[in-house]
């Protein structure tokens, strides 16, 4: 699959101080949500793991949560998620709840390939998320290091502040 043409929300989402990675197993290397979860490591990224509603236990030398609302400074954070859309939803609308609550709502979300759904997309909508929620076939782990290079190069031309 080819790259996914980039974005400002991703720019952004990639710009965040630290990240995040929502997913359903987290201790299965061949699994999405935990390649993706190294990705970030591989990197020398600050990254949370979280695995909704199941006991906690350690996965890539991380302590993993059980809540996405758990994690720390939210508004600094970017996160992706790799679960089901029939949870995700229910993620989503926890993370930015209605009415808003800024000082608890995360930097950014990028839903993962198969993660996002209609019903998502129409919460998103409702909300006007559209700028802070990024997925329909993007994925970090294919189109970031681009993504990351891209944002090098413009910093070093001294466009892309965001």
């Amino acid at each position: 699959m080819s790259p996914s043409p980039v974005t400002e929300g991703m720019r952004y989402f990639l710009k965040a101080e630290k990240f995040a990675v929502i997913g359903r197993t987290m201790n299965d290397r061949s699994r999405w949500d935990n390649k993706i979860l190294r990705w970030y490591q591989q990197r020398n990224f600050p990254v949370t793991a979280v695995r909704p509603n199941k006991p906690s236990e350690e996965v890539e030398g991380l302590s993993l949560l059980t809540e996405p609302t758990q994690m720390p400074d939210l508004p600094s954070t970017s996160i992706s998620i790799i679960i089901n859309p029939l949870v995700g939803i229910g993620i989503l609308k926890s993370l930015y709840p209605t009415p808003p609550d800024p000082n608890r709502e995360p930097r950014s979300i990028w839903f993962q390939p198969g993660a996002d759904s209609e019903e998502i997309w129409e919460y998103v909508k409702q909300r006007g998320l559209e700028d802070r929620v990024i997925g329909k076939g993007a994925c970090v782990y294919r189109d970031g290091d681009g993504i990351l290079d891209l944002i090098k190069d413009e910093e070093k031309e001294g466009k892309g502040k965001l």
